[in-house]
């Protein structure tokens, strides 16, 4: 069976840029005080990523299937993961939430109050310094005509009435989701830490369905000046508002990605290099990735 990365390689490219965001988090705390809170699935690809890249000993996998506890507990790649098996809103009382933590709520379905329920445990039971980051499906798998509905349906109240159905083209509802996670973050954090929720993420990505991902990190009075000093903004991908980094990943030959390596290391800003037959276009996107592509480290 082939690894999920191997074919998902938007999904492995934000998943190091968030590792690399991460690294970031030793102005607040050295990283292996931090735990991780994942869904692992099968592989905990994410599991393996984020102790590799920081360290981090500590690591929680909630799985909703309960008929693959036998296999999850086999494929888990570390004896120390905690493995609890239910519905996310059932085990995150479980989870010891006095540690610093990194929660990715990492969902395949649409936003629903049910993930906002789980959104809103986590914000505020978890201390100040602490990175939360949800994924959700961006809704355009349903027909134009009824995405509005869709989202209606599984949001109530929270989408507005100004919107229509020309809103929902391509990315639109991703746009409507990332809305309403970031009010809903803010609107919690604000109540119990005294501060708004600050966004450091607001991916999209298509390696099949048009998914978003996004989170940032909670903050408090005291700790804000430190959380300047993490310098989150010095990152590229970083996106603290509205404006979403897509992930593309172009189809290219392991030799014209050698050669496009060789030529972006230092070159001048704003100046692609070019292959005759290689469109501009998916140079400019292999630019933006190809520091956290699969293959690279």
């Amino acid at each position: 069976m082939a690894r999920q990365y191997e074919f998902r390689p938007a999904k492995a490219a934000q998943r190091r840029m968030i590792v690399d965001a991460c690294r970031r988090l030793t102005a607040i705390s050295a990283l292996d005080q931090y735990q991780y809170v994942g869904f692992g699935g099968l592989e905990f690809i994410d599991f393996i990523e984020f102790h590799r890249g920081l360290g981090i000993p500590r690591m929680t996998s909630i799985e909703r299937d309960t008929n693959m506890q036998h296999r999850l507990e086999f494929n888990k790649p570390y004896k120390g993961i905690r493995v609890l098996m239910g519905e996310a809103r059932d085990q995150l009382p479980q989870v010891d939430w006095t540690i610093p933590a990194i929660t990715w709520l990492d969902y395949t379905d649409v936003l629903t109050k049910d993930i906002l329920r789980d959104l809103d445990y986590v914000v505020r039971s978890s201390v100040p310094g602490s990175i939360v980051i949800v994924t959700v499906n961006g809704a355009a798998t349903f027909p134009l005509s009824s995405r509005l509905d869709n989202l209606r349906e599984k949001l109530g109240d929270l989408i507005g009435d100004d919107l229509d159905a020309s809103s929902m083209n391509g990315w639109g509802p991703a746009q409507v989701e990332r809305s309403v996670l970031q009010a809903t973050a803010h609107s919690v954090s604000r109540d119990a830490h005294g501060r708004p929720f600050c966004q450091l993420f607001n991916f999209h990505y298509a390696d099949d369905a048009k998914m978003l991902t996004w989170g940032g990190i909670i903050t408090s009075t005291n700790l804000d000046r430190t959380i300047d000093a993490c310098r989150f903004d010095d990152l590229d991908f970083v996106r603290t508002g509205s404006e979403a980094f897509e992930i593309n990943v172009p189809v290219l030959t392991e030799r014209e990605i050698t050669y496009l390596e060789t030529e972006l290391v230092g070159a001048t800003t704003g100046v692609m290099p070019q292959i005759k037959g290689v469109q501009g276009k998916d140079i400019k996107a292999f630019a933006q990735v190809y520091r956290w592509r699969v293959g690279t480290r």
